[in-house]
Formats: C-alpha cells, structure tokens, sequence
C-alpha cells in the first residue's frame, strides 16, 4: 500500500466542464469528512463534489459518491483508481462546473478519472511497510558489535533502510530501541542472540505500520 505525503490538485477542461481533482492524506474517517466540507466551502458554487475514499492498513474502508452524476460515471471510477494505484488513507474529490454540454455516460467516466490520474501524477507518496518495534539492553562492549551488524543488514536494501534506531540511551548499560522491517527481523534476531551469547532474544509482540516522510518516520 501507499500513503499520500503531499497533497495535489489536477484540473482538465472537458466541453466547457471543468474538473477539479484533489487528492489528500486522511488519518480516518472523520477526517475525510472535513477534508470533503472544506471543498464544498471552497467551491460552494460548483454543481457536483464528487468523491471517494480509501483507509485502514488493507485499505478496507472505502466510500465513494457521485454526487447527483448519473450512477456510477464518478466516485466508483475514482474509487477504482485509487484501490488501482494500492492507496490508502486518502481521500480524493473532483469537483465539477458544468459547462452545458451533456457528455454522456462515457465522457463524464472518462473526464472523472483523467482530472483524479492528473492530481496523482502531481502527488507525492510513501510505501507503506511493516516492521517490528523492539527494545533491549546491553553490555557497553557488545554496543559497537550491535551497529556493525544493524549496518550490514541494511546495506542488503538498495533501495534504502530496513531498521532504524529510533531512541538510545546510555546508563550503566546501553539501552536501544529499533524499528526493524519484518522481511529481517529473523536476521537482526539471530545476529543479536549470538553477539550477547542469549542475553538478547527479540519477540515480534509490537508490530507497527509505518511509511517515511523524508527522514521521518509516520506510523499510519
């Protein structure tokens, strides 16, 4: 799945109808909703506000209206792209102003779908990825042994980071915490039993949904 980290608009013109495609991050269903009032607010004058949604970590909540368009030319098209594209959390709305030219079951599909495919090129996003939150303690001496061995793993990913140290703190043992994806979780785990000879087992009872803002780690 993937995340909207910046929102976009799109906009096509169709025989005098103009489409405005707007596509946000919404952490649920409330959300959505406000985001949904404040296009109507925005553009009060408009003729439809049509719309739909996708949340939850499967992306299981959806909704879609079409907003006094003939049945099924508008918010189930959007609905399809999104669920296409594998979004989740967001919520995407095309407001129209007819132009007073009739285009028919087929163009009003067409005109919804291209104005919302224009605000996703315009999007940014974030893959959405599992991983393990896991804390532990240990001897000073197994510290530089531990990052060495977090250093290698992450190397494997070319495409970026499978475990990050999100907290440390150093008392009379070295305290760590790490968000470890689970694709390597079996890995980190095995290293850091051998490295502390037992001390260290990690257990999989914290699992967390995450996607990157940048450097940044959101939790969805």
């Amino acid at each position: 799945m993937k995340v909207i980290i910046e929102n976009a608009t799109g906009e096509i013109v169709e025989k005098k109808s103009r489409f405005i495609a707007n596509i946000f991050y919404v952490a649920n269903i409330e959300d959505a909703n406000e985001k949904l009032n404040q296009i109507k607010k925005k553009y009060y004058d408009a003729k439809h506000n049509c719309y739909a949604y996708v949340i939850g970590i499967n992306g299981d909540t959806v909704k879609s209206s079409d907003d006094g368009e003939p049945q099924g030319t508008a918010g189930h098209p959007m609905l399809d792209i999104l669920k296409g594209n594998e979004f989740t959390n967001c919520i995407a709305i095309v407001t129209r102003y007819f132009g007073g030219i009739l285009l028919g079951t087929g163009g009003l599909v067409r005109a919804y779908s291209d104005s919302l495919k224009s605000a996703i090129s315009n999007a940014k996003f974030s893959e959405l990825l599992n991983a393990y939150e896991v804390s532990f303690s240990i001897n000073y001496d197994d510290y530089g042994k531990i990052e060495n061995a977090v250093q290698s793993i992450n190397q494997l990913n070319v495409n970026g980071q499978n475990i990050y140290s999100t907290d440390k703190v150093f008392e009379d043992k070295v305290k760590l915490k790490y968000l470890v994806n689970t694709d390597v979780f079996d890995k980190l785990s095995k290293e850091l039993t051998n490295i502390t000879k037992g001390e260290v087992i990690l257990d999989k009872n914290n699992q967390k949904n995450y996607y990157l803002v940048g450097k940044e780690i959101k939790y969805l």
